[in-house]
């Protein structure tokens, strides 16, 4: 009886050893299963690194836009107003200039100079007494023996006026001041190489016209070029034709730094050698030009009111107005 209650005991102890270890068993199993994925389970989490197919086309990104600056207004810009035209003069033909078109212009406009500017005078005369208009009623005063040097002294007032107008000696600043001109028109200089040098000459002409302006600061200025010698007369007098050029071409320079006109009357009665031409000169042959000169000469003096004319700042009924 004891026997077999012990191997019931046994048995039974056998029994729940074995049930305990079918149930370890099993737990292990459901670990391990959920632990590792099957193969079905991993083909079908999708993988980040996979690549695209390749009938798929992977766009780029769009350029990112430029932002607009603020604080400007973003409306389209209006058109431009239309400028307004510029007025133009009717054109003055070589004939017309000829004929004394804008004369006028002179009226308000003195000349100084020496025995040249002179002869310039007497030609002007004898135009308008044969009834041919001459640089309308420019005033025109020569004085033989006139240079640079003593235009100086009396401006500087070293010396008495040097030039003779209505009987008697003035300067250049008081003829300007009597006769109320708008324009002066200077003629001197060829006398004065057989003394100064280029440069000097530059010198004495700056210092000249630097105390007309200041007596006379509204008051425009041309400055006529030096004129050549015949070449006989340079000979006698030591002058070259370099060193008129030299002058000139320093005249010029000079002119163009503080405003003055410059009017190139040389280089248009020059021969091919740089001298003053034969068939322009005077009856005493040296430096004075003739009538065929003069006219050359008067036609470059009415081409500055023409360009005046043309630039506007001069027009024909500003005279007729005064």
């Amino acid at each position: 009886m004891k026997e077999s209650v012990r191997t019931i005991g046994k048995r039974s102890f056998l029994a729940v050893l074995c049930l305990l270890f079918c149930l370890s068993c099993g737990k292990a199993q459901t670990t391990d299963a959920a632990a590792i994925p099957s193969e079905q389970t991993a083909e079908a989490i999708p993988s980040e690194a996979a690549e695209a197919p390749a009938s798929v086309k992977v766009s780029e990104p769009p350029e990112p836009e430029t932002p607009r600056p603020t604080g400007i207004p973003t409306a389209e810009p209006t058109e431009a107003p239309t400028a307004t035209p510029v007025p133009t003069v009717p054109p003055v033909s070589d004939e017309q200039l000829d004929e004394g078109y804008l004369d006028a212009w002179f009226d308000d406009s003195v000349m100084v100079g020496d025995s040249i500017a002179g002869g310039l005078n007497m030609y002007a005369a004898s135009e308008r007494e044969k009834g041919q208009p001459c640089l309308g009623n420019m005033r025109i005063i020569g004085s033989s023996g006139l240079t640079l040097r003593l235009a100086l002294g009396a401006e500087r007032k070293d010396t008495a006026g040097k030039v003779i107008f209505r009987s008697r000696y003035m300067t250049i600043s008081e003829i300007v001041e009597l006769t109320q001109a708008k324009r002066l028109f200077l003629m001197m200089g060829v006398r004065d190489l057989e003394y100064y040098s280029p440069e000097k000459l530059i010198d004495v002409y700056a210092e000249i016209l630097s105390i007309i302006k200041e007596n006379h600061p509204d008051l425009r200025i041309y400055v006529h070029s030096i004129m050549p010698t015949l070449k006989s007369f340079a000979e006698t007098v030591h002058q070259d034709y370099a060193t008129n050029k030299r002058a000139n071409e320093m005249l010029r320079a000079f002119c163009e730094e503080n405003g003055y006109t410059y009017l190139e009357l040389a280089d248009l009665v020059r021969d091919e050698d740089g001298f003053l031409k034969y068939e322009y000169s005077g009856r005493d042959y040296s430096f004075h030009p003739n009538d065929i000169a003069k006219a050359i000469w008067v036609k470059l003096l009415r081409s500055c009111a023409r360009d005046e004319y043309y630039a506007g700042i001069w027009k024909p009924e500003d005279n007729a107005n005064d």
